[in-house]
């Protein structure tokens, strides 16, 4: 099954479902199941640098200060869609779901993974992440 690696707490978000959008510098044509593997190395700490009408919606949604896992697969998603990003889309965006903008980099040029029927596993499975879109060979769903 394919994985992406992603950074805490956007993993967490991302397998919640709170954050439906996953931005990238660059995109895929794959579609379909995809595993959230959370990165090793916790993130957290760039958050405390936002401007506060973005790092609002990191606090309303319980994602600043918890002790997320690390270094495992959390969750999975269905990718339908990714878009390469013109300032229209950007825009849109930020005005219609300020919520997602502040969890993404918007920037034209850069591709938004949409993604849906987020789970969030009640177990992570340890595993090493990699860079790229990358296939885990275990069993998802023990």
């Amino acid at each position: 099954m394919k994985a992406l690696t992603v950074w805490q707490p956007w993993a967490q978000l991302l397998a919640m479902g709170t954050k439906s959008i996953e931005t990238r510098s660059w995109g895929t044509r794959y579609r379909g199941h995809i595993l959230i593997h959370a990165a090793k190395a916790d993130h957290q700490y760039i958050i405390l640098r936002y401007p506060h009408e973005l790092f609002q919606h990191f606090e309303a949604a319980g994602a600043i200060y918890k002790d997320f896992p690390l270094g495992a697969i959390i969750g999975q998603a269905n990718l339908v869609e990714c878009i390469q990003m013109d300032q229209e889309y950007c825009d849109r965006m930020k005005k219609q779901n300020p919520a997602e903008y502040a969890f993404g980099n918007y920037e034209p040029g850069r591709y938004a993974w949409v993604m849906k029927d987020a789970v969030l596993f009640d177990k992570p499975i340890p595993a090493k992440g990699k860079q790229g879109l990358w296939n885990w060979e275990d069993d998802a769903n023990e």
